[in-house]
């Protein structure tokens, strides 16, 4: 690099101290800042045209394809590195198929040269089809050995996976036209029934018989295939969709898995019902697309402003009812004689202006005049109402100038009590006084700013149908409260019938039926999630890694095997086996526990998005429940667990004495769940054994060894480095990316307890090494949404320390037209009244499911008029007083 070029640390020296000739001739042409400006941009150019010269002199024209370190050339050169994972609801057929079986079920079926036999003696699919109308579990369905290799796609004629699973989608079609699924679904339901009506008695003899049993067993599988069939072939399966939806075979499982819960009994296999449950709610219900679909039918069928993106291609930024209504306020505050909206003909107002303006007077007068627990829902968040900005002094006021201008030095007040503040800040609360009429007598003369604010802020107010929705069961609510009417059998615009709705919108059948569908499942399972969720929290509780995953690697494969290098003369082979069999059997389990865990966070992540479009305070009960059963704490320390755990790493850097905390941060990084390969057991699975493939040459990997500093980097125009990583376990992504999303959703806005919750998990640390190392969005967008919502409850100091997440926030998660989470909040307010905000959305919650569907199945009984005119009138001269 030249010494003779300017320094920017002389910079400053140079141009006022002692400035040169030609720096003077500059400063008499321009002013100082250009000047300053000019030198700036000069000594910018001179770093680029120094980095582009060494980097073409030393490595040519190939220098962006080569993978060699440049930093000491370029010093400001970084290293991004990128996780390829693009989040999917469900894997292809092969994926789901091989994650319904585990090897012992093989055997359990009947054994697939059993079920090849079967099939060879009776292989007319219409025949067995017809066996089926009518039968019982109880019956002898031997014959179901042939429907289910007929199901598996007739595997011993193949010879390659990709043709089984062709042949699995031909066989499963045939069977969904001979409708299959009813006589299944049937004996289904009424063993579901039985085993109900039986472990709720005190009759003996309550165990499954073994016969029962394979019967249920296969008769789940069956279905499964089906249910698959249909999820990938939605236009052949429409009548197989609407009949499940009929036959509730949805609401049965759910149930049954409830009833589980209380009478456990392996015979069940509860796990196989979980994972057909989630199934079903794909098909049913919808999967992504489905959900915009439905998503911008209910905008159109509710009138929701949308705003469109800008001309040249941003997003349009908007603000919500709440945050406009703190702001009016603060501006009547400011300024009394600022009438709302100006006074303007009745003539002259719009619709969505006399909308909006009457929202907020009622609105603010509810909250300021009335003492209902709705209240604390939501709170205007105003500047009278901030502990720090309402303790601020009022403007000093004196005779002879009774409208000074603020001071020039600061005030003192107390805070609390404790000690002398000192602030600079003056009272926003605090009326300005100001002349009442303006110079063209058009009304107050309130600033300009202040009016244009007012309407930037009044024309981007966006009110989606889940605020339409949550303040429409808030003044119900209210109305009960107080009890001067009956407000249990109020209609409004969102207790519509999907019937009359068909005959309007023919032309979104499909979407009013998953409205539908929803809301028949929440009607018939509100009441049993609290056990469905206890359910799943266990199956997360379990998903953990005891023995180091190397000690597998080393013993299954011959190379580095104790038992295959052991120079034991006898029966050495026998036991090779034997050891063989015990660990891909512990493995397996691993590998079953990740897929449930996979299935349980997908569900509810599921359940969530279709609640929240159905009904906000659907929505709003089931993060409820997850909020109560800890979900925020084990899921956290789930990941956690995930990431920093020496049973996921190798043992070589375990051994030394010394730790390296570089070495240490290394192996968390790269030596993980997700960056450690999927446990995949080729002799294990199902395809492998139906086609009977090769497994000898297999080499068993549970470790992951090429670090991400090994990978190949790529250089983009900006000079960054970028590294993209493609191999990683693709299930724990998936369960990553749920268990944020779920995290981030039971995170209400407005719900602070729930903040301070999440707080005292501190995730910071932990959200910050998933950002930097694993970039996807995927995972990325929820954690910086929770972040967002986290960031005002941190100190200073945290702050300051985590700029990089902080700007990283800011270009990356949607802007409002009010963005105040960085500042601004009031944190002694948020914290006295987070326990009341709680508090009142539980009782809206249950005035909302007594309301609409039967209060008797969570524990209260609603009384109608009928019956409280039999409760018998107080007579105060018949009371005898002891």
């Amino acid at each position: 690099m030249n010494d003779g070029l300017i320094q920017i640390d002389q910079l400053e020296d140079q141009i006022i101290d002692h400035p040169d000739e030609r720096t003077r001739k500059e400063l008499h042409d321009t002013s100082l800042d250009e000047t300053f400006q000019k030198k700036l941009s000069a000594r910018a150019k001179e770093f680029e045209s120094s980095s582009n010269s060494s980097s073409g002199d030393e490595f040519g024209e190939d220098y962006e394809n080569s993978s060699h370190d440049v930093s000491m050339n370029y010093q400001f050169l970084i290293t991004k590195s990128h996780l390829d994972y693009q989040y999917k609801e469900y894997g292809d057929l092969h994926q789901e198929i091989s994650e319904w079986f585990t090897f012992h079920d093989l055997k359990f079926i009947g054994s697939l040269d059993g079920l090849l036999n079967s099939f060879e003696q009776n292989s007319d699919v219409e025949e067995l089809a017809t066996k089926l109308l009518g039968s019982s579990i109880d019956d002898n369905l031997s014959y179901l050995k042939s429907l289910l290799y007929f199901s598996f796609g007739e595997y011993a004629t193949k010879s390659t996976v990709d043709e089984q699973v062709e042949q699995i989608t031909v066989n499963n079609l045939r069977l969904l036209e001979l409708e299959t699924y009813k006589p299944l679904v049937n004996m289904l339901l009424s063993f579901f029934e039985r085993r109900m009506e039986i472990d709720t008695s005190d009759t003996s003899g309550s165990a499954v018989s073994k016969s029962v049993e394979v019967t249920y067993f296969r008769i789940l599988t069956l279905l499964y295939f089906l249910v698959l069939t249909a999820l990938f072939n939605p236009q052949q399966s429409k009548a197989c969709k609407k009949f499940l939806s009929v036959s509730s075979l949805l609401e049965s499982i759910v149930q049954f898995i409830e009833h589980w819960k209380w009478h456990h009994n392996n015979s069940y296999r509860v796990r196989y019902l979980v994972l057909l449950l989630n199934k079903l709610l794909l098909l049913e219900l919808g999967n992504k697309d489905q959900m915009i679909s439905c998503d911008a039918f209910l905008k159109k069928l509710h009138h929701i402003k949308t705003f469109d993106e800008s001309k040249d291609g941003k997003p349009v930024l908007t603000c919500s009812p709440l945050d406009y209504f703190a702001f009016r306020q603060d501006l009547l505050d400011k300024y009394p004689l600022y009438e709302l909206g100006g006074v303007k003909d009745l003539k002259e107002t719009t619709a969505p202006d006399s909308s909006i303006e009457e929202k907020y007077k009622t609105f603010m007068a509810v909250n300021a005049y009335s003492n209902s627990l709705s209240n604390s829902i939501e709170i205007p968040k105003t500047n009278k109402s901030h502990t720090v900005l309402s303790q601020l002094p009022a403007q000093p006021v004196h005779i002879a100038t009774p409208l000074p201008s603020p001071k020039l030095m600061s005030s003192d007040f107390m805070s609390g009590g404790e000690k002398i503040r000192k602030s600079y800040q003056v009272n926003q609360s605090m009326p300005f006084i100001y002349p009442n009429e303006s110079s063209n007598d058009s009304g107050a003369n309130v600033p300009y700013a202040m009016v244009e604010a007012d309407e930037i802020l009044k024309h981007s107010v966006y009110e989606s149908y889940s605020i339409k929705r949550l303040w429409s069961e808030r003044e119900k609510f209210m109305k009960q409260e107080r009890g001067y009417e009956d407000a249990y059998d109020d209609k409004d615009e969102f207790d519509y019938s999907f019937d009359d709705l068909r005959k309007e919108y023919s032309e979104k059948l499909s979407e009013i039926d998953s409205l539908e569908r929803v809301e028949r499942f929440y009607s018939k399972t509100f009441f049993r999630l609290h056990s469905i969720i206890d359910v799943f929290m266990e199956i997360i509780k379990n998903n953990r890694v005891d023995k180091n995953l190397s000690l597998y690697e080393y013993e299954l494969n011959p190379e580095t095997s104790f038992m295959v290098k052991s120079k034991t003369p006898h029966d050495n082979d026998e036991a090779i086996v034997k050891v063989e069999q015990l660990l891909l059997s512990q493995l397996e389990v691993l590998s079953v526990k990740e897929i449930m865990t996979k299935t349980a966070v997908g569900i509810i992540s599921r359940l969530l998005q279709w609640f929240k479009l159905s009904h906000v305070l659907k929505y709003y009960y089931l993060s409820s429940i997850l909020f109560d059963q800890q979900f925020v704490a084990i899921s956290l320390d789930f990941i956690s667990n995930s990431f920093n755990n020496q049973n996921n790493q190798s043992l070589s850097h375990q051994s030394g004495e010394k730790k390296d905390e570089l070495l240490e941060y290394e192996m968390l990084i790269n030596q993980n769940k997700l960056m450690n390969p999927q446990i995949k057991l080729p002799k294990l699975d199902f395809f492998h054994n139906c086609l009977q493939l090769d497994t000898k040459s297999i080499e068993y990997k549970f470790i992951n060894k090429s670090f991400i500093s090994e990978l190949p980097k790529q250089l983009d125009s900006k000079k960054i480095s970028h590294v993209y990583i493609q191999n990683f376990n693709h299930n724990f992504a998936t369960i990553l990316s749920d268990m944020l999303e779920i995290n981030n959703k039971v995170l209400i806005k407005n719900q602070s307890q729930r903040m301070f919750t999440m707080n005292d998990v501190k995730p910071s640390e932990l959200f910050k090494m998933i950002l930097i190392n694993y970039d996807s969005d995927a995972i990325s967008q929820p954690i910086l949404k929770i972040l967002k919502k986290l960031v005002f409850y941190q100190g200073r100091k945290w702050k300051s320390m985590n700029m990089d997440l902080i700007s990283t926030i800011y270009l990356n998660c949607k802007l409002s037209m009010k963005d105040n989470w960085l500042s601004g909040k009031d944190l002694g307010s948020e914290f006295n009244n987070s326990y009341d905000q709680e508090i009142a959305l539980r009782a809206l919650l249950q005035f909302y499911n007594i309301k609409r569907y039967s209060g008797e199945k969570l524990g209260y009984e609603l009384k109608h008029e009928d019956d409280i005119m039999d409760i018998p009138s107080l007579n105060l001269n018949e009371l005898e007083l002891e």
